[in-house]
């Protein structure tokens, strides 16, 4: 029973590790219940629930949506020989009825200090870590042999996942921050970028702005910071594709452009979080440069700003928490 408390606290250990450096914030309250007012919600052996979990509750304000987004959080660590389909469906079935309930509960609101004036967002979030590093499968095999027509979602309800693949790259991701940050490559202060949209207006300040859930499980994440001692103010790009093709590059580099990113003199970094990295990065990333800028007639302007972007690819760091040493309280 304690190795099991232990292993779950690897959980929730890590999803504050990784989660301060996308300036997400958590609530006080966690590993607390609440109560289920749907009679049709029903546990172990067909019986009604009594209650739902709530491990923890992390919340942002999404800058296109103009609203809180709290995300309602289910956190799991699982040896890899757990990591089965039936398990996940078992995890995905308990955090549907959770947000159901959440949604609709005064309590809940109560307990995570909901404002009902102001615009909010209930959602569910499945947070599976490999705690044995082990799991080498696609995670999202495992999800696509369920049947998620099957779950029991209700209508207007969104649910989000990371799996150990994902949670690895953004432990990475988090790693890097701190490294740039600790060598004045980035200052202490920085926000995450959002772009308008055609369908859509970003909304608020530009600066303080925290990175959604869509924009960690993207293509990339940018970040938007001032001048740092040892680099001028503008961009870093946290690039999650393989970048194995200068027509991959090509359309990443387009992107920036319709950003208006191209327009101004502020340095771009790119880094590349895959683990799959081929060797010769730079020299694709420098074949798609020259291909873009030919593209635009050789403009001598547009040339010269692509010529200041640097890539390099993140440092994969695994995470070494280890359930003995969960054990441990200071």
């Amino acid at each position: 029973m304690a190795e099991t408390a232990n292993i779950g606290e690897i959980a929730a250990k890590i999803s504050k590790d990784v989660f301060r450096h996308f300036l997400w914030e958590t609530h006080q309250k966690r590993d607390d219940n609440f109560a289920c007012t749907n009679e049709k919600h029903l546990g172990e052996g067909g019986k009604p629930k009594d209650t739902h979990p709530g491990d923890v509750v992390f919340f942002y304000d999404d800058p296109y949506l103009g609203k809180r987004v709290y995300l309602h959080t289910d956190l799991k660590s699982y040896a890899a020989d757990s990591i089965t389909s039936t398990k996940l469906r078992g995890a995905f079935k308990s955090l549907c009825m959770t947000i159901e309930c959440a949604k609709e509960s005064s309590e809940w609101r109560k307990k995570y200090s909901v404002d009902l004036s102001e615009p909010h967002e209930v959602r569910g979030m499945l947070f599976i870590h490999n705690h044995d590093n082990g799991y080498e499968k696609p995670f999202y095999e495992a999800v696509d042999k369920m049947d998620l027509q099957a779950l029991p979602v209700a209508p207007g309800t969104l649910l989000h996942f990371l799996g150990p693949h994902d949670i690895q790259r953004l432990y990475s991701i988090g790693n890097d921050i701190i490294r740039l940050r600790a060598g004045d490559e980035l200052p202490k202060d920085y926000t995450f970028f959002y772009p308008d949209l055609v369908m859509s207006r970003r909304q608020g300040d530009v600066w303080g702005q925290a990175a959604t859930i869509e924009s960690l499980t993207g293509p990339y994440i940018i970040i938007k910071h001032g001048p740092a001692d040892q680099h001028d103010a503008g961009y870093v790009i946290y690039y999650n594709s393989p970048g194995e093709s200068p027509e991959e590059f090509e359309y990443f580099l387009d992107s920036l452009s319709r950003y208006q990113m191209l327009e101004s003199s502020e340095k771009i970094r790119i880094r590349v979080t895959s683990g799959d990295v081929i060797d010769d990065l730079k020299s694709v990333f420098q074949t798609a440069k020259k291909k873009y800028a030919k593209a635009w007639g050789f403009d001598p302007a547009r040339e010269a700003i692509l010529d200041q972007i640097e890539i390099d690819r993140v440092t994969s760091v695994t995470s070494t928490y280890n359930p003995g040493d969960m054990g441990w309280r200071e």
